[in-house]
């Protein structure tokens, strides 16, 4: 079965912000939403606005084969770019794929973000928002693969440290200078290129999360992990992950 490993970038709608969060007030955008990120702040010791909130700016997806290697990494609709297209050509493969998306943390923000993302563009997805749509089940792993909701047992035990305690528990370098907080800003400062670059690199440390995960629950022997993993390192170069070749997975 193939997989595909996503993960998306997201900038905050300031202009819907203001027209909910701060309508009549005469405020700016910028000022609805620079109050609203304090008030969230205070309120619950983080600046992590809601996912309502966010919309897709960048998409990034790792193609898997069957033998669990790497075969592509790529950036959604990098041509002719606007916002709508990406999430227009998300769905438009969503829908097509027949083996299983993985993620990190998908369940709980990534697809709903893009859900919502369909909803306002008016995007028909029937496989996924069918009633017979695995992915959308809790508990089920055949359409969607959340790395996250495995390893905390579905939200039983707490993951302290993230994604990035568990890459560097299996060698991956983590978050380093660039990380999820400070996509708003490379976003207001023009840096799309390297906020889809970011979005890439994400993308090839999910996926050596994913093989590792694959190997200690028995779904690939020690022989296969060791050369999916072996064919697919070039990737750790290539996306910018890694600096230096030579290090392994």
């Amino acid at each position: 079965m193939p997989f595909a490993v996503f993960d998306i970038e997201t900038r905050i709608d300031k202009h819907l912000l203001n027209q909910v969060f701060a309508a009549g007030e005469g405020l700016t955008d910028e000022q609805a939403y620079e109050r609203y990120r304090d008030e969230t702040m205070r309120r619950r010791g983080s600046d992590f606005l809601p996912l309502t909130l966010h919309l897709p700016i960048s998409i990034a997806i790792g193609n898997v084969g069957d033998d669990h290697a790497l075969r592509s990494v790529e950036s959604l609709v990098l041509d002719d770019y606007s916002e709508e297209k990406l999430v227009r050509e998300f769905w438009s493969r969503y829908e097509r794929f027949s083996g299983t998306i993985v993620s990190f943390n998908g369940r709980r923000f990534d697809l709903p973000v893009l859900e919502l993302a369909a909803l306002r563009y008016g995007i028909a997805a029937p496989v996924h928002f069918g009633e017979a749509s695995l992915a959308r089940h809790r508990y089920s792993e055949e359409r969607h693969f959340d790395l996250l909701d495995y390893l905390t047992n579905h939200g039983a035990v707490a993951l302290a440290g993230g994604m990035n305690l568990l890459l560097r528990m299996i060698g991956m370098p983590g978050k380093r200078e660039m990380d999820g907080s400070k996509v708003q800003e490379y976003y207001e400062a023009g840096r799309l290129d390297e906020i889809h670059r970011y979005c890439r690199a994400d993308v090839v440390q999910t996926y050596f999360l994913f093989l590792r995960v694959q190997l200690t629950r028995g779904r690939i022997s020690e022989e296969a992990y060791r050369e999916a993993s072996q064919s697919s390192a070039r990737f750790l170069i290539d996306e910018g992950v890694f600096a230096e070749p030579g290090a392994k997975p």
